[in-house]
């Protein structure tokens, strides 16, 4: 059998990537669907025996299933724009502290089931960014919920910031088992989860660090993973400062 050219190496690398990809989306929007459909057969059922008592139970967990989805359709929404070009984050005035007491506050459930040791040490002063409220606190949500699902009961989940020059760098570290060698090159790509790696809570579909960083590199910004020597994982992120804003 004669070598195959580079071209048609890439071109089987990519479909079997493509292959790969759509087997765990096909996974990942099965099973609440199936959670959804039992439901509301189990209430049709219930219905007709008129035994109502369980079924706003029933309900409620279907509707959150639903929206749940809905949240994942729009994320792989949002990231397949950016990453093709078709979409910019919108520009704002968005300053960090604020971001992260809303994300923390969406997170509060899971902050106390890991009952997560949780601190801020941000600066006073600190510049407004020019990131849009909305997105800058779906990134700290991003970046937050995975410490928080990653470190262990009882642990810590600290984030720091500081201004250098027109952008701030800002940091949430974690002391879990953080990311392992030889899947650190692909911890940012769709749909990539650490294999056998311990998780608080359902295991998402591997699209919030894709997200995070393709909205940070469409603000002139970048996020990166740190591995300290002390173990743990620590996510940082550069984000340009609104100049305006911050006068």
């Amino acid at each position: 059998m004669p070598d195959l050219s580079p071209e048609i190496t890439l071109i089987e690398q990519a479909r079997q990537a493509f292959e790969e990809q759509i087997t765990v989306l096909a996974h990942d929007l099965a099973s609440p669907l199936a959670r959804i459909i039992n439901c509301l057969q189990l209430s049709k059922d219930l219905l007709a025996t008129q035994e109502l008592s369980a079924i706003p139970q029933l309900l409620d967990i279907a509707l959150n299933s639903a929206q749940t989805q809905l949240q994942n359709v729009e994320l792989l929404q949002d990231i397949t724009r950016l990453a093709n070009g078709m979409k910019k984050p919108p520009l704002g005035d968005a300053r960090l502290a604020p971001a992260l007491d809303q994300a923390l506050a969406m997170l509060q459930g899971l902050l106390t089931e890991s009952e997560a040791n949780y601190s801020a040490d941000l600066p006073l002063g600190l510049p407004a960014t020019c990131a849009d409220e909305m997105w800058l606190t779906r990134i700290c949500f991003v970046l937050l919920d995975n410490a928080l699902r990653h470190v262990p009961k009882g642990g810590t989940v600290r984030v720091t910031a500081c201004h250098e020059n027109d952008t701030i760098r800002v940091c949430v570290a974690d002391n879990g088992r953080g990311v392992p060698e030889e899947h650190r090159a692909r911890i940012f790509d769709k749909f990539y989860r650490v294999p056998s790696s311990p998780l608080r809570g359902r295991r998402g579909m591997g699209l919030g660090l894709t997200f995070a960083k393709l909205a940070l590199e469409g603000y002139g910004g970048s996020l990166w993973l740190e591995s300290p020597a002390e173990g743990g994982a620590t996510f940082c992120f550069r984000l340009p400062v609104n100049r305006e804003a911050s006068l």
